[in-house]
């Protein structure tokens, strides 16, 4: 197997591994009402003890709460939902808020896992000699590994004009977070009480932006949802009961074809033989097999590459990124389901099919990019730590080699001094000496002279060997 084969087998590893994250991801939303009683039948609302006790058992990702008083109940709910770790991300605080005996207050808040990057709470502002309480709490959270935007919102109910008019100030304020630069939002999340949604103008301008309002429930049961993430053209999810929880992933929607069953006789009553069915099992079997066989290999190979990683990164080889990068998977074909003997599959729109190949091949495009930033990245790295051992051993022999130098020159400088100081004496004693010495000084000095030349090459010989 070449090394280029045994990346391509790794990137299909990674893509495959990624697309199975991405369909078991889900988020859990929760929308829930402070001030409705604890139990059915009975009137006074439930303690925060009590709500505690009921989002534990729910644990969701994100909560979505109405009519609360303030920052420092919600901070109260937090505590109590110990040892989950959970954090007030936003609170209103509406003047107009039904602070006054009787009537509930009209606060909103959100809680979550995850710190907000963003938040924001704003009244309805709405035209001249129209007064409504209320308003909504807005917060930007990473979760997921997606950028979405959750909303909790005090529709001023009782008036079709208000309702709209809040509506529209609300989606005015979203358009501008859908204009971000930095950390664009790739969907929105909400949850409205006090208007219907399901019918007229309200719901066809909340449509009409891109939100979609699940089947709503009367009862505290678990919804499900898909949001696609969009930084372009982001959607929403509008939850519009009280309580609710829903648990959304980031796949589209599927479509479901149903054909109307055709009118059949007695006489054209198509039978099957045993033998399609046998037929039919066997292709079923041989299936499932494939697909058990392709789930077994990506296991392996998502086992080999974490042990791989493990390895490069204890051998310090692997430069770890500073952030993570995303690979945009396409989302997954739609399902058929078969409704009658007979299913036309619904055509796939040209335009659709072209925006996901794009999508992927971005995505592939940007993985492959990254990965061979890490290959040069890895490659430079190792050059470096060569350059520098190199480097290092190189001064390490020029020091020895200086250390050498200055022994040898010591010896030198003191052999020569001995040698000059016994040639200056004998100068001194020529001078004085009589004429029949002259020659026999002259002599000694010529012999002393031919002893420290012989030394010093000795010395010279000696130290360089």
């Amino acid at each position: 197997m070449t090394p280029f084969t045994s990346k391509i087998i790794w990137l299909s590893a990674l893509l495959a591994l990624g697309e199975l994250t991405a369909r078991a991801q889900a988020v859990r939303v929760t929308a829930w009402d402070v001030a409705a009683p604890a139990q059915p039948g009975k009137t006074a609302p439930a303690s925060v003890e009590e709500i505690a006790q009921k989002l534990k058992q729910l644990a969701p990702d994100v909560v979505l709460l109405r009519r609360v008083t303030g920052w420092k109940m919600c901070s109260q709910l937090a505590e109590a939902m110990k040892p989950a770790d959970y954090r007030v991300v936003a609170c209103s605080a509406f003047h107009d808020s039904g602070a006054n005996v009787g009537v509930a207050p009209n606060q909103v808040a959100i809680l979550a896992r995850n710190a907000a990057y963003f938040s924001w709470s704003e009244p309805w502002n709405l035209q001249v000699g129209r007064s409504a309480a209320g308003g909504f709490a807005f917060a930007a959270l990473q979760v997921g590994g997606h950028r979405l935007g959750f909303s909790c919102l005090e529709i001023p109910g009782g008036q079709l004009p208000l309702e709209e008019e809040a509506v529209r100030q609300w989606l005015k304020t979203l358009d501008t977070y859908r204009g971000w630069a930095n950390n664009r939002l790739e969907g929105f999340v909400a949850a409205a009480f006090g208007a219907n949604f399901e019918s007229g103008e309200t719901g066809r301008l909340l449509r009409g932006t891109g939100f979609e309002i699940p089947s709503s429930v009367k009862t505290a049961t678990t919804e499900r949802a898909h949001l696609v993430p969009n930084a372009d053209s982001p959607a929403g999810l509008l939850f519009s009961q009280w309580p609710t929880t829903c648990d959304f992933d980031f796949r589209a929607a599927p479509i479901v074809v149903v054909a109307p069953p055709p009118v059949e006789t007695a006489a054209a009553a198509p039978t099957q033989s045993p033998n399609a069915l046998s037929k039919g099992s066997a292709l079923a079997w041989w299936i499932g097999g494939a697909t058990a066989f392709v789930l077994i290999t990506i296991l392996v190979l998502q086992l080999g590459l974490r042990r791989r990683l493990a390895r490069l990164q204890a051998q310090g080889g692997l430069p770890m990124a500073a952030g993570a990068y995303n690979v945009v998977i396409a989302p997954p074909a739609p399902q058929m389901i078969e409704n009658g003997p007979a299913v036309q599959p619904q055509p796939v729109s040209p335009a659709r099919s072209a925006r996901e190949q794009e999508m992927l091949r971005q995505g592939l495009l940007t993985h492959l990019a990254e990965w061979f930033k890490h290959a040069v990245v890895q490659r430079l790295v190792r050059d470096r730590e060569k350059l520098a051992a190199t480097q290092q051993e190189a001064t390490m022999k020029i020091l020895a080699v200086d250390d050498r130098l200055a022994r040898l020159e010591a010896k030198i400088h003191k052999e020569t001094s001995s040698y000059e100081k016994q040639i200056e004496q004998l100068s001194r004693e020529l001078l004085t000496a009589r004429e029949e010495n002259l020659e026999l000084i002259r002599a000694q000095i010529t012999l002393l002279k031919s002893e420290m030349e012989t030394a010093r090459a000795r010395v010279l010989e000696s130290d360089l060997s």
